[in-house]
């Protein structure tokens, strides 16, 4: 069961100040008085007071945690600013010696700011990073923003007022400065930018770029840009413009309108332009800026804004050799002005003055330049104090002061700090007065705790440092570096002494510690392994008191390290929280002098598990001091190497746990409790009580934890002072005090800002007074702690214990490279085993190394052991082999005198049987090995195949072969001709849709052409008569059937190439002189294109024709070369017999066959190729062995037929006739007659057949004969067809090449359009920036004439109240007369100014001693108003009263003075406007002047079309020799050069051509006279074609009526006869139809008029009846009148209805009479016109 570990008693309040901050690594300084300076440090600023320069003050002025950036210093009046971090950032204005905030500025920045910089008056600058890049001018003693603007958004390199004027602001970039000047425009400030880019003062030519006639003469000699300029004079606008007196001219350049002549000229400046990188600049005393390049160039330029150009001077410093082989050095990384000269700082880490002659009113001539002072770090930036008399140099390794009066450096530096990065800090104990910094460079560092000053240093030469651990109780500091070796040094009031070196590991150290007594020291290496060193310091030798004891191998990689002293439990007895001992911190100074027991616990990383590992290391001290003393008691030496064994001790014993959770750091708290942190959380762990047992792996489970730290990762550090506290040190920079008793975070506290990079080392003093902190960039922070109870050291020594102790520690002797006691006593042992070996004449072991570690030499040391044991063994041995040696040579010997058969190999003798098994198996490895590599070259070989392949042939759509000829070699030794087809890759889906979408455009737009021509034609014979179109129409056809003619003819004239002989479709094609757009030019490239493609396929077509042909001429040839052969075989003919075939190149498939004939080595097969083949063999042999068992149609055949199936009469003939038996047995004489004629009869047999076989041979050869001559015949006709085709494939090369040629002229047109569209563009947004400059400068100018008139209002306002002569009598009327003429004195005395000091002298600047006069005015102005200057008997209130009626004076008199001053700048603004107004718009019509010639060079080339043209073969067109070149210099460059042959060939056909016309035109001489004769029959006839066309001409004007028409038309009379009298009853017919329907149209129209006069009728009685109405009515009206109105009313109202309805009535009566009437005229004419159509009529015809 678990017990609880005990919890430490509840903890006193802790809390933290912070007591200074350094760290000083190059950053800027600025002075706030004329011997303070200041910097920028972390979270803070720290100020330097070095009036004592012996005994320098340091204040540090922290800014809570917002971060400090840019700064800046007033030492005039003694102010400085800074921006700090926050969002959005805020400028701090505070006073110095008191630190008080003065003021705040905002709305600067957005982000962040890049600069701040006071001027010599009373303004603030500041500039803002991204995104808004904000310049703003504010007015520091009122707090008002008095101009802010956008500047240009690149990255900062130097910002400056104009020490002069604060008016004028400069601002340099890498590539160019601007300039701004605030000027008042009414009652604010505006900001006026002015760009210049530093190529305006580029006049040089690179070195290592070759120009274009360099490449072709091998020439590497510089160029100007003078000389390009005057090459190439068409190409700018001016030459050279002469702007500097001196050697060095400037150059203005300016480019003008594109330049098709010239476009090497602009190559070549574009391509030799060096590009000038701007590094720094400084403001001169009369308009004058330098400017400082990275290529040590020193740019002066004269600024004057209200001329054309600005006068420069441009001097390189560098050597011409020295920069060609080198490069630049960087002269001018920082420039400052100074009245003896230009001080440079270069990137070389020299300082150098330059000094110039003193030329007035021009730039100034360097005369010398000198090196005044070199460092060994890198420079950051010079400057000078406030009376410029002294130089401060900013460097990596502090801040440097040279004297500018005895022009010589002070001997220390001012701020002295070393080169490196701080890696690792500890405090000095018992005193705690000195912290301890190591750099990586080696560089150890002591600082004092009160100031934070360095006090001394000291340096490790040729080490890179890792860690430093200090002494609990003695001022010992070990520094270890990265190669394993431990420094141990002394500290004392003289500095640091080096006292002991001892290398320990062979690599770096991941953790090393010292025991809270400082008995021994603790590291763990990236080596895995652990080292535990006594340091005694009771002893006298070194060797002893800094001894290893101790050494073990970790199972992992070891990250973190704790260990502690704790008393040794003699039981495992389990124990509650009652008996655990309690610490208290007023109690902890009471323990004992030794402690029983050092427990080492290590966090290490495995790779093999998931988990890490804690290896708790118990030390026993009284184990190890019994077992040393037993040791040390037997033996008398003074150096004593004591290393405690493991197996055989119980000193050490080692326990593994599991960390199951992710660590980062851990401390002890007690014995078996832990604190780890991992992220943000902490945690309390147990350590269980099995102890010793290495094989059981148990976890450490975690009690307490604490998750919410402030911020993750970091250090945990512990103090025997106070342990009831914790302190964590995140990475970030954040400290977090923890309650040790309950896990409870107090307070948190932030170290280091964000910028400072975090935390990367702390440490915590032995009396907990002070904690420290080193940020990533080498600040350091240092906190004061404050506790309520007693901070008491617990060392557990008496005073007397460590004074004795530091007393024999300074008594030791140091350290000068001495070797260590071990390793000399392993060199002695070495000597000796030397010896032994020279004795018996055996080679020695090397010697040990000095700097080897430890660990190598305990091995050498066991090394040395194993041989001194073995010596004697070795020694037998060695005489064994060399009896072996001798029989073997006796052997050999023996060997070599046999015979050669009966000789052993000499390989037996010089290897036993098993180094031979051992090389047989090397070489069998190796031959493996090579076969493998083998193996995989070839699959990489056949890899690249495959890829090649598919790139080259699968992927290609018609593969690449080509056609050989059919030659004989036996009869013709001639070599073929050889065709080429065109391979082609087939196109993409989008490339052929592409080309489709074009196609069909392009055919849209020429049938839109078509069209619309048609229309134009159409509409400009639209006024003709419809009678003339018939005639029209068989013209029109004609006339399109022309132009098509036409349009073909001059399209194969002017296309440009050969490629109408392939049958290609050239129609859609655009002319060459419709080529205006971009987008026609476009298109025409796509097509061009595609019909080089279909040239390529159509003459492929031919092609594939042509090889059928030969493939056909191939089969023929085999067909009849089978008959010859068997002719060759009847004649018995060995003769060899032609049979072509197709090569690899006609049939490149047979490259991918390799046969067995090419492969020349010998081939190898593999054990299963082996076997395959074997199978195969076999099988053979089997199917040959069955075939021959019973093969019944080869014995059938045999038997039946003889063996063939045809008799041939060959086969007949070459039978011999069988002599007779008798001939063979019998002698001729005894023959009888039968005998004799038996074989009489023979021999006519034998003639007969010898006959029959010589006619046979002879057709045979006959035969032969005619077929060799009809392949022969077949070859030539072949070779013909070859010829033709070759002919078409030069001809479709020509055609692809001028197509190329097209399109090759094309895209040379469209990137010409577009350089001149750009340089057309830029004139474009040339001009819109001039106009916007000139409204700007318009409208600067009238705002600066409101602002004289505002000054001069002021003027005359002040000027009024200018009354206090007036009013001085009545302010002081109270006082006595004698007295107020004594202060009527005061008043108008002024203080007489004293001279300049003479510290001043060396300021540059003119407007400095004016300044002077005005600070010493206001000084003696200020001693004035004391009352010691008050007259006699005057009242303290009055002088207070005329002290202030004094200064209202002054204040009025200064106001004034300003508005004058003012007012003359003001006016100069206006002159330098009205000059620049006038230039820019001087500059505005010139650039509207290139606008409009750049446009005319557009246009002009848009219509000066490129047109190629085939010219016929002869013909020649060159370039005519420039007027402007020397004949020299003339080269015909594309002219092409013909042999002079074929000229003289072509002359003699010219010759003979000429000849055969001469003869021609002699036989056409006779001809003449009958063409003579001819001309007169021609006239005759001309004279009748002239009177045949005047009779026709008046038979056309004779007035032909269309009866006469008709009867021209009608073949004969009776036909015309029968066609008028058909015509005649027609009309007939016609007419009586008419006829009667008028009739009936007449009766109806007379019943319409009948009937409407009865309407009339009727209409006339009513109106009668109504009249006689009426009177009655008027009767009766009158009678009635005054008794019926009211009836009369309403009877008038039905009246007026009535006479309404009768009035309309007769309204429509009347329309439609109207209608009818206009009827029956319409109906009278038509009777008309048909009576008029029965009389023909005579038309006139048109003509």
């Amino acid at each position: 069961m678990a017990v609880r570990a005990p919890r430490l008693q509840s903890a006193k309040p802790l809390t933290l100040s912070r007591w200074w901050t350094n760290g000083y690594y190059g950053q800027p300084i600025a002075f706030v008085d004329q011997m303070v300076l200041f910097y920028a440090i972390d979270d803070g600023l720290r100020f330097h007071d070095f009036t004592d320069y012996d005994n320098q003050k340091c204040i540090t002025s922290q800014v809570d945690g917002i971060g400090v950036g840019v700064i800046a210093g007033n030492a005039d009046m003694h102010l400085f600013a800074y921006a700090d971090y926050q969002n959005p950032p805020i400028i701090h204005l505070c006073q110095y010696p008191s630190l008080n905030e003065m003021k705040q500025f905002t709305n600067g920045a957005e982000f962040e700011y890049s600069a701040l910089q006071f001027s010599t008056t009373e303004e603030l600058l500041s500039l803002s990073t991204s995104p808004d890049y904000l310049l703003t001018i504010w007015n520091w003693r009122s707090g008002i923003k008095l101009a802010q603007c956008e500047t240009t958004k690149k990255t900062l390199i130097e910002i400056s007022f104009n020490p002069n004027s604060w008016y004028d602001i400069g601002i340099l970039y890498r590539d160019q400065i601007n300039f701004y000047t605030c000027e008042r425009r009414n009652d604010k400030y505006v900001l006026f930018e002015r760009q210049l880019t530093l190529e305006l003062f580029n006049q040089t030519v690179a070195h290592n770029q070759p120009t274009h006639q360099q490449t072709k003469t091998k020439q590497s000699s510089p160029l100007r840009v003078a000389d390009v300029i005057r090459r190439f004079p068409s190409r700018f606008s001016f030459t050279l413009v002469d702007s500097t007196v001196g050697m060095d001219q400037g150059t203005s350049l300016k480019l003008v309108a594109f330049d098709s002549e010239n476009e090497d000229a602009f190559q070549t400046y574009i391509d030799e332009k060096i590009e000038l990188i701007a590094t720094s600049f400084c403001w001169g005393d009369k308009g004058y800026v330098f400017i400082g390049t990275d290529d040590d160039s020193l740019i002066q330029i004269l600024l004057q804004f209200d001329r054309e150009k600005h006068p420069f001077r441009a001097t390189r410093f560098a050597e011409e050799e020295k920069f060609k082989s080198h490069g630049s050095i960087g002269m001018f990384k920082k420039i400052c002005l100074h009245k003896l000269g230009l001080f440079c700082a270069g990137s070389d880490d020299i300082v150098r003055l330059i000094t110039f002659e003193n030329q007035d009113g021009t730039l100034q001539e360097a005369n010398n330049v000198n090196d005044i002072m070199e460092l060994n770090a890198n420079i950051t930036t010079i400057l000078f104090n406030q009376s410029y008399n002294n130089l401060f140099i900013c460097s990596k390794q502090g801040v440097d002061i040279f004297d500018l009066v005895t022009m010589e450096p002070k001997q220390s530096t001012l701020i002295p700090v070393a080169l490196g990065k701080i890696v690792d800090i500890v405090f000095v104990n018992p005193s705690n007065e000195l912290i301890v910094t190591v750099r990586d460079s080696g560089a150890l560092e002591a600082w004092s705790i009160n100031d934070g000053s360095r006090k001394f240093s000291t340096h490790i030469d040729n080490q890179t440092i890792s860690h430093i651990v200090t002494s609990p109780i003695l001022p010992l500091i070990v520094v270890t570096s990265t190669t394993g070796i431990f420094y141990f040094f002394e500290i004392n009031t003289d500095g640091f002494r080096l006292i002991h070196r001892l290398r320990v590991h062979s690599n770096d150290i991941r953790c090393i510690k010292f025991n809270p007594h400082g008995t021994i020291l603790v590291s763990a290496g990236i080596d895995n392994s652990l080292f535990i060193i006594e340091i005694k310091t009771d002893q006298i030798l070194v060797d002893n008191i800094f001894q290893i004891i101790y050494r073990t191998d970790l199972d992992g990689e070891p990250f973190a390290l704790d260990l502690d002293d704790f008393e040794k439990q003699r039981s495992n007895i389990e124990y509650d929280d009652q008996q655990q001992r309690e610490y208290d911190d007023e109690h902890i100074a009471h323990r004992k002098d030794t402690s029983n027991e050092t427990r080492i616990i290590i966090a290490l990383n495995t790779k093999t598990e998931k988990f890490g590992r804690f290896l708790i290391i118990d030390f026993d001290w009284q184990q190890y001091r019994e077992n040393r003393n037993l040791q040390t008691s037997s033996t008398n030496e003074s150096y004593i190497d004591y290393f405690i064994n493991d197996t055989s001790t119980k000193i050490i014993t080692k326990t593994n746990f599991a960390i199951h959770d992710t660590i980062e750091d851990f401390l002890i708290t007690a014995r078996n409790q832990l604190i780890t942190l991992g992220g943000t959380s902490l945690r309390m762990c147990r350590i269980p009580d099995e102890i010793g047992k290495l094989g059981k792996l148990i976890s450490v489970e975690p009690q307490d934890s604490l998750a919410g730290l402030p911020s993750s990762g970091g250090h945990l550090y512990k103090n025997k002072a106070i342990q009831s506290w914790i302190i964590c040190v995140s990475q970030d920079g954040i400290i977090s005090m923890i309650r040790a008793s309950d896990m409870a975070v107090e307070s948190s506290i932030r170290a280091h800002s964000l910028l400072s990079g975090g935390c990367y080392k702390s440490a915590w003093s032995v009396d907990s007074k002070y904690i420290v902190s080193v940020a990533e960039d080498n600040s350091i922070v240092i906190f004061q702690t404050k506790s309520a109870g007693g901070l008491t050291p617990r060392m557990g020594y008496s005073s007397e214990d460590i004074n004795r102790k530091m007393k024999n520690l300074a008594n030791l002797v140091t350290y000068e490279n001495a070797s260590s006691a071990l390793f000399e006593n392993i060199y002695d042992r070495f000597r000796e085993y030397q010896t032994k070996f020279q004795n018996v004449n055996m080679t020695p072991p090397s010697a040990p190394k000095e700097d080897a570690s430890w660990l190598q030499l305990k091995e050498y040391e066991a090394t040395l052991q194993n041989l001194d044991t073995r010596l004697t063994s070795k020694i037998e041995i060695r005489n064994e082999l060399e009896r072996i040696r001798h029989e073997l040579h006796e052997l050999m010997a023996v060997n070599d005198s046999r015979e050669e058969k009966a000789q052993l190999d000499r390989r037996e003798f010089d290897l036993d049987s098993e180094e031979q098994e051992r090389q047989r198996k090397e070489r069998d490895a190796t031959i493996i090995k090579l076969r493998d590599e083998t193996i995989t070259q070839n699959l990489i070989r056949l890899m690249k195949r495959e890829i090649i392949k598919q790139q080259c042939w699968d992927s290609m759509s018609i593969k690449g072969r080509c056609i050989e000829g059919i030659i004989n070699p036996y009869r013709k030794q001639t070599l073929p001709i050889v065709v080429e087809n065109y391979p082609l890759l087939p196109r993409s889906l989008d490339e052929l849709e592409n080309i489709r979408h074009i196609i069909e455009r392009r055919r849209i737009e020429i049938a839109e052409k078509k069209l619309r021509r048609q229309i134009l034609v159409d509409s400009s014979t639209g006024h003709d008569v419809g009678s003339d179109m018939p005639s029209r129409e068989e013209p029109s056809a004609l006339e399109n059937e022309d132009d098509h003619r036409e349009q073909t003819k001059q399209s194969t004239a002017l296309l440009g190439s050969v490629s109408n002989e392939f049958q290609v479709d050239t129609s859609i094609l655009y002319d060459q002189f419709e080529l205006y757009t971009h987008e026609q030019k476009w298109t025409q490239i796509v097509l061009l294109n595609d019909l080089i493609y279909k040239i390529k396929e159509a003459f492929n077509k031919e092609f594939e024709t042509v090889h059928q042909r030969k493939l056909q001429e191939l089969a023929k040839i085999r067909e009849k070369n089978t008959r010859i052969k068997q002719i060759n075989a009847d004649l018995d003919d060995t003769s060899p017999i032609w049979e072509p075939d197709l090569t690899e190149k006609e049939k490149p498939l047979l490259l991918f066959e390799v046969k067995d004939n090419e492969v020349k080595v010998e081939r190898y097969y593999t054990p299963e190729q082996l076997k395959q083949l074997e199978e195969q063999r076999l099988n053979e042999e089997r199917r040959r062995e069955q075939e021959k068992l019973d093969n019944w149609r080869e014995r059938g055949l045999n038997d039946m037929m003889g063996g063939v199936l045809q008799v041939r009469r060959e086969d007949e003939l070459k039978k011999e006739i069988p002599k007779p038996t008798f001939a063979l047995e019998k002698p001729e004489d005894e023959w009888t007659e039968i005998e004799k004629q038996a074989y009489q009869q023979y021999l006519q047999k034998v003639k007969e057949q010898q006959e029959e076989r010589d006619k046979l041979r002879k057709v045979l050869i006959a035969e032969a004969t005619k077929i060799n001559e009809q392949i022969q015949e077949n070859c030539e006709a072949f070779e013909q067809v070859l010829i033709q085709l070759h002919r078409r494939r030069i001809l479709a090369q020509t055609a692809v090449i001028q197509e190329e040629l097209k399109i090759s002229r094309l895209i040379f047109a469209l990137v010409k359009d577009r350089l001149i569209e750009q340089l057309e563009e830029t004139y474009e947004n040339r001009s819109q920036i001039l106009e916007d400059k000139i409204h700007e400068l318009e409208l600067s100018k009238r705002a600066l004439e409101d602002s004289i008139n505002i000054v001069d209002n002021e003027k005359r306002r002040l000027k009024a109240d200018d009354t206090f002569d007036k009013q001085f009598p009545r302010e002081f009327a109270d006082v006595p007369s004698a007295l107020q003429d004594s202060l009527k004195r005061l008043l108008i005395k002024r203080p007489k100014l004293k001279q300049p000091k003479t510290v001043d002298e060396f300021n540059p600047y003119s407007s400095r001693q004016m300044r002077l006069l005005e600070l010493e005015f206001d000084k003696m102005q200020i001693e004035a108003d004391s009352f010691t200057n008050a007259p006699p008997n005057i009242v303290r209130n009055v002088w207070e009263r005329f002290m202030d009626f004094r200064k209202r004076r002054s204040e009025l008199e200064r106001e004034l003075r300003q508005q004058e001053q003012e007012e003359v700048m003001i006016k100069n603004l206006k002159n330098l406007r009205e000059g620049e107004l006038t230039k820019t718009n001087v500059e505005f019509e010139q650039i509207q002047n290139l606008l409009i010639i750049t446009k005319d060079a557009h246009i002009d080339d848009m219509f000066d079309l490129y047109v190629q043209i085939v010219l016929k073969q002869g013909q020649v067109e060159i370039e005519s020799q420039p007027a402007d070149l020397p004949p020299d210099q003339y080269r015909n460059t594309d002219v092409e050069l013909i042999n002079r042959h074929e000229v003289e060939n072509l002359n003699k056909s010219i010759i003979e051509s000429a000849n055969l016309k001469i003869r021609q035109m002699e036989k056409t001489k006779g001809v003449v006279n009958e063409l003579q004769s001819m001309k007169w029959e021609k006239e005759k006839l001309t004279y009748e074609i002239t009177d045949l066309k005047q009779r026709a001409q008046d038979i056309t004007f004779l007035k032909v009526t269309r009866n006469v028409q008709e009867y021209l038309v009608c073949p004969n009379d009776g036909a015309f006869e029968s066609q008028k009298q058909r015509e005649l009853q027609m009309l007939e017919a016609t007419v009586e139809k008419m006829k009667q329907r008028f009739d009936d149209q007449k009766t109806i129209k007379d019943n319409e008029i009948h009937k409407l006069q009865q309407d009339n009728s009727s209409i006339a009685n009513v109106t009668l009846a109504v009249d006689e109405a009426l009177q009655n009515a008027n009767v009766n009206l009158y009678e009635r009148k005054n008794i019926i109105d009211r009836r009369i009313v309403e009877q008038s109202k039905a009246d007026q209805q009535d006479r309404i309805r009768q009035v309309v009535r007769r309204r429509r009566l009347v329309d439609l009479a109207k209608a009818q009437a206009q009827e029956v005229a319409y109906l009278r004419a038509e009777v008309e016109r048909l009576r008029m159509k029965t009389f023909p009529a005579l038309v006139q015809i048109e003509h």
